[in-house]
C-alpha cells in the first residue's frame, strides 16, 4: 500500500518576506520526500536519516523551483576569535533571494511533556543560530531538522501528543518558520519499537 504524506505551513508573523518567498520551497520538500518514500516502495524513509540526507532534500526542493543550491559551501567561519576558512552547510538561491544556512538535526522521543519536547527544539535551533553567526556574514538561516518517534505502545496517543507539540511550537517567539510533513493519519508508520512518522523543519533567521 502507498504511503501518502501531508504537510503544514506557518510563518511567524515577524517572518521577513525574504523567507515568506521560500514558501514554494518548503511545499515542494513534501514532494521531495513523497518521490523518495515512492521510489523506495515505502520500505524505507527519509525520517530516521541524519543531518546531511535532510540537507539534500532541501538542497533538491530548492533546484525543483528552478533555484540553486550549494551543500558545504566554501566560506570563512570565526573559531577562537579568528577568521578561518571552513565550509557551510547549505546556500540556497532563489529568484527572490538568498540565504547561507547552518543546520543541525534531532531525534525527538515525543513523550508526554509537550514543554519538554519544545525545549530541546529550542535548543538545537539556537546551536544553529550560533554557526550561522560564526559564517562570514553572520546572517542567514538556522534550520533545525526534527525527527519525532514514539514508541509503539503509545501510537493511539500520536495524534494528540504531535497536535500539543505544534501547538506550543508555533506559540513560542524563537520561530520563524515551521514546515511539518508527516504520514497521513491511519496509515502504517516506519520503525518496530520507536515510529517515525514524519519531520519537522523549524527556521529561523538570523539578521
Amino acid at each position: 500500500m502507498r504511503i501518502t504524506l501531508e504537510q503544514e505551513i506557518w510563518f511567524s508573523p515577524k517572518a521577513s518576506k525574504r523567507l515568506s518567498s521560500l514558501k514554494p520551497v518548503f511545499k515542494e520538500l513534501l514532494h521531495v520526500h513523497q518521490d523518495y518514500i515512492d521510489g523506495e516502495r515505502s520500505l524505507d524513509c527519509p525520517y530516521w536519516y541524519s543531518e546531511r540526507p535532510h540537507i539534500g532534500f532541501l538542497a533538491a526542493a530548492v533546484w525543483r523551483q528552478n533555484g540553486t543550491a550549494l551543500e558545504e559551501f566554501g566560506t570563512h567561519k570565526t573559531r577562537d576569535r579568528k577568521r578561518k576558512r571552513g565550509r557551510g552547510d547549505l546556500y540556497i538561491r532563489t529568484r527572490k533571494t538568498g540565504f547561507e544556512c547552518e543546520a543541525k538535526r534531532l531525534w525527538l522521543p515525543l513523550g508526554n511533556n509537550a514543554k519538554k519536547s519544545c525545549h530541546k527544539v529550542n535548543a538545537s535551533l539556537h546551536k544553529a543560530v550560533g554557526d550561522v553567526r560564526n559564517l562570514k556574514i553572520r546572517k542567514g538561516l538556522a534550520l533545525c531538522f526534527v525527527t519525532p518517534v514514539i514508541n509503539q505502545a503509545k501510537t493511539r496517543e500520536l495524534d494528540t501528543r504531535r497536535r500539543e507539540w505544534i501547538k506550543m511550537l508555533n506559540q513560542a517567539p524563537e520561530y520563524d518558520a515551521l514546515v511539518w510533513i508527516g504520514i497521513t493519519k491511519g496509515q502504517r508508520l516506519f520503525g518496530d519499537k520507536f515510529k517515525h512518522f514524519g519531520l519537522l523543519l523549524a527556521v529561523k533567521e538570523v539578521r
